[in-house]
């Protein structure tokens, strides 16, 4: 009888345990990265053609290569007030256009979950960008989060070769 109240009891510990080990509160986005859409003609569309790289990151930041795309994590570096990324359009095997593009924000430290852990988000404070390629940038929120949405727009101009 002993033995089967600790068999029982143990059962009990072990579901518990298990039922409170879950990720339903963690985004598939474990960090807190702006998801931006391409969009062209006013619609988001998958464009080809373009490169995309961090300027001044340490290590290999090339996030796309001459790639057809049209949404695109664009990652913050935390340890800085503000990140660029060299945008480069291919139009033809010859002609590409070429941009940059500046968030300057506020890192705070932001504790999700004990499922998810510490993470920063980012509270934008401008976005800045030529013209050559990038007709214009909308924000669709200033604070970035892990959640799994975008959070801007990237409007390409259309150039008719």
């Amino acid at each position: 009888m002993n033995r089967l109240l600790h068999i029982a009891l143990l059962t009990l510990v072990l579901a518990t345990c298990l039922a409170s080990c879950g990720d339903d509160s963690c985004y598939d986005n474990g960090s807190s990265l702006p998801l931006a859409s391409i969009y062209l003609d006013g619609s988001q569309q998958q464009v080809s053609g373009l490169t995309i790289m961090g300027i001044g990151a340490p290590g290999d930041s090339l996030l796309a290569d001459s790639s057809t795309l049209n949404e695109i994590y664009l990652p913050l570096r935390a340890s800085v007030g503000s990140t660029s990324f060299a945008f480069t359009r291919w139009l033809s095997a010859s002609i590409a256009v070429h941009d940059t593009l500046t968030f300057t924000y506020d890192a705070v430290p932001f504790f999700h979950s004990t499922e998810c852990g510490a993470m920063y988000n980012f509270n934008i404070k401008r976005v800045d960008h030529t013209h050559h390629g990038i007709d214009s940038i909308v924000m669709l929120t200033t604070t970035i989060t892990n959640a799994n949405t975008p959070s801007l727009r990237i409007y390409l101009t259309n150039f008719e070769l």
